[in-house]
């Protein structure tokens, strides 16, 4: 974990709010089984910072942490990385909750493969806009190169504090990305409620 600190300047809109305080960052490691030491890989701020990269969301998560000694700090999770698998093609993907983003990491550590988003610049378009997932939970690569997304669906449009969560629902959902038209096809999904 990274932090990076913004200094507010005076008189900034609500939007404007949240490019400045504390940000937590991800980095994405791996562990060298021959060394047993953990190695770097990937400092997700290369790929999505809160100098370009911010949207207003009732869905951003705060947290403490306490780097030594007893003093603390209070800092938005940035990227709030809630799932890292092995995708089919041994890259590496990486769900984003907040900023409703999966990237595709070449397992080398040379780069950004391509990204799919709801949010953020994206390599891909969703088919319609309902397609489109917000807080991915958990995402797989099937060996197809399907992709397998649990869609927390809490920064879906609609579901905010002030509606009641009119459009609050989560969902399994599985993409197939076809990169000739670089679009994200719906291929399947399960909705609950």
């Amino acid at each position: 974990t990274r932090v990076i600190e913004k200094k507010k300047p005076r008189n900034v809109t609500s939007t404007e709010e949240y490019r400045y305080g504390n940000f937590f960052g991800a980095e994405i490691v791996r562990w060298n089984r021959a060394d047993n030491k953990i190695e770097p890989l990937y400092d997700m701020f290369d790929f999505a910072s809160p100098d370009h990269d911010i949207f207003e969301s009732a869905a951003w998560t705060s947290t403490d942490l306490a780097c030594s000694g007893p003093d603390t700090v209070e800092a938005l999770d940035y990227h709030h990385v809630s799932s890292v698998s092995v995708g089919s093609e041994s890259n590496i993907l990486v769900a984003s909750r907040d900023l409703n983003t999966v990237w595709s990491l070449a397992h080398d550590g040379s780069g950004v493969q391509w990204t799919l988003s709801s949010r953020l610049k994206s390599d891909f378009r969703f088919a319609k806009d309902a397609d489109k997932f917000y807080q991915p939970h958990d995402v797989l690569q099937m060996p197809n190169g399907n992709l397998l997304v649990v869609d927390d669906g809490t920064n879906r449009p609609g579901c905010a504090h002030a509606t009641q969560y009119a459009g609050c629902w989560s969902r399994a959902v599985m993409y197939e990305l076809d990169f000739d038209a670089m679009v994200a096809k719906l291929v399947w999904q399960f909705e609950f409620p």
